[in-house]
C-alpha cells in the first residue's frame, strides 16, 4: 500500500491512455452536458470546432478516473480537497487517444493531523502529438506508513 512517504516531491507517474470515441462522448454529452457541438455531429461541424468535440469534464472524468485507479487505489489515500486550476487546453476529438500523467508537485504533512500528509498532484492528459489537452491540480489526504500500519 503506497502511504505518504510514498510520494516524494517531483516523482512523475505515467498512469496510461485513454481513447475518446464518438459514442462515448455523444453518450456522456447527453446525460451531463448536452451542448450541441458535443451531442450532434451536424450542429458540431457548424460550431466552433468543426467537429464533434469532447466536453471538458468528460476528459477530466477520464484523467481522473486514471489517477485513482493507477496512483491512488492501491493508497492509504484518506480523501481529498477537490480539483484546482482545471483547465482545458485544447479540444479532443473522437479518435483522439490521450495519455496522462501525474506529478507529486509537493507533499507536506497536515497542519492539524499528523498521521496524514497532503500530497499536492499536478495531472495532465495530452493528445499523440505530446501537447496537452487537459491539466488540473489536486490535493489528497493520505495516511502516514506509521498510521496505516499501527
Amino acid at each position: 500500500m503506497r502511504c505518504f512517504e510514498d510520494f516524494v516531491t517531483g516523482d512523475e507517474h505515467e498512469l496510461g491512455q485513454v481513447a475518446m470515441t464518438e459514442e462515448e462522448i455523444i453518450g456522456y454529452a447527453r446525460q451531463w452536458d448536452p451542448m450541441p457541438f458535443h451531442t450532434d455531429e451536424a450542429a458540431a461541424s457548424a460550431g466552433p470546432f468543426g467537429k464533434l468535440v469532447a466536453s471538458g469534464n468528460h476528459t477530466t472524468a477520464h484523467a481522473t478516473r486514471l489517477y485513482v485507479s493507477h496512483l491512488l487505489a492501491d493508497s492509504a489515500c484518506r480523501g481529498s480537497y477537490g480539483l484546482d486550476e482545471v483547465r482545458y487546453l485544447r479540444p479532443v476529438f473522437a479518435g483522439d487517444v490521450l495519455a496522462v500523467r501525474a506529478e507529486v508537485e509537493r507533499a507536506v504533512g497536515h497542519p492539524r493531523r499528523p498521521d496524514t500528509g497532503v500530497v499536492h498532484l499536478l495531472v495532465a492528459a495530452a493528445g499523440a502529438d505530446g501537447e496537452d489537452v487537459l491539466t488540473l491540480r489536486t490535493r489528497v489526504l493520505v495516511g502516514r506508513r506509521e498510521a496505516v500500519a499501527g
